[in-house]
């Protein structure tokens, strides 16, 4: 099933590009979202999501996009990561169902869950523009962090611009260069060019700061995930140190005493359910 992308990938990069260049009750409740049940059968999801592509490219049947997008939401429900992407994308583009951006954002987080590049990238633009869901630039910020730490080259690009703008994630000049950079090298359009007016915008000692940062990998916390919790534990009030994405001492503390006081928990695990459930707090 072959997608036209660049419509697609375009619109986070035309509205951020055009600004640079100018557990409680509720917690059990929240776990019970019908988003978390996907249940775990990997050699049925195979099976499913191979129909889909069949079907949707016409191998060795009638080509029928509607019956294939059914295929991928059922590999999607028995845990593909991928089925869930393609289910998503076939709302976002209307291709063999009509146009839904809920039903977008319902897919994408799915596969976004399960750490899907792709679908990370896609879903943050719906957060960013606020299509399908609430508009949440902080969240759309941790979504582009994540698809950029795996490897999503627009996703790096487009984080560069998120920093550069101070679009959900605080404003830094070194940072925006480090992902610019990022992005060059995997020859991104535009790139050179941004790199070249944050490198003229930031300072030596920032740019090393940025790279030391933003490159780290080693906490038992990943470090877009940090970012994002000390990031929001700070507007909720709960002090947690640096927003560098690293998971320290103030971070820790932090999470402990929101955990304790907020949801009059003893431990909260930091998973993709909760970490939208302090979204939403």
């Amino acid at each position: 099933m072959v997608y036209c992308m660049q419509r697609i990938h375009s619109l986070l990069v035309l509205t951020l590009l055009t600004a640079l260049l100018s557990a409680c009750s509720h917690l059990s409740d929240f776990e019970a979202d019908s988003r978390t049940r996907v249940k775990d059968n990997s050699e049925v999801a195979k099976q499913q999501f191979s129909q889909g592509l069949d079907v949707t490219q016409g191998r060795g049947t009638s080509q029928d996009y509607q019956q294939g997008v059914r295929l991928f939401e059922q590999s999607a429900m028995n845990g593909s990561p991928k089925g869930a992407y393609l289910a998503g994308m076939s709302y976002l583009t209307g291709r063999g169902v009509t146009t839904s951006f809920p039903d977008a954002a319902h897919w994408l987080d799915i596969a976004a869950s399960k750490d899907h590049p792709a679908a990370l990238y896609q879903l943050a633009v719906l957060y960013m523009n606020g299509k399908g869901v609430k508009k949440d630039r902080l969240w759309a910020g941790f979504l582009l962090s994540r698809a950029a730490d795996l490897g999503h080259k627009q996703a790096m690009f487009d984080l560069g611009v998120v920093y550069a703008r101070g679009l959900g994630l605080p404003q830094n000049p070194a940072a925006a260069w480090y992902w610019f950079t990022q992005a060059e090298r995997r020859r991104v359009s535009l790139a050179t060019e941004l790199k070249n007016r944050m490198y003229a915008l930031s300072t030596t000692s920032a740019r090393q700061y940025a790279s030391r940062t933003m490159a780290y990998h080693s906490g038992r916390v990943d470090r877009s995930t940090t970012l994002f919790l000390q990031l929001r534990l700070n507007e909720l009030g709960y002090a947690s140190g640096p927003a560098d994405g690293i998971w320290g001492l103030k971070t820790d503390y932090a999470y402990r005493h929101f955990t304790r006081q907020a949801l009059l928990l003893s431990h909260l695990e930091i998973s993709w359910q909760n970490l939208q459930l302090i979204r939403d707090f």
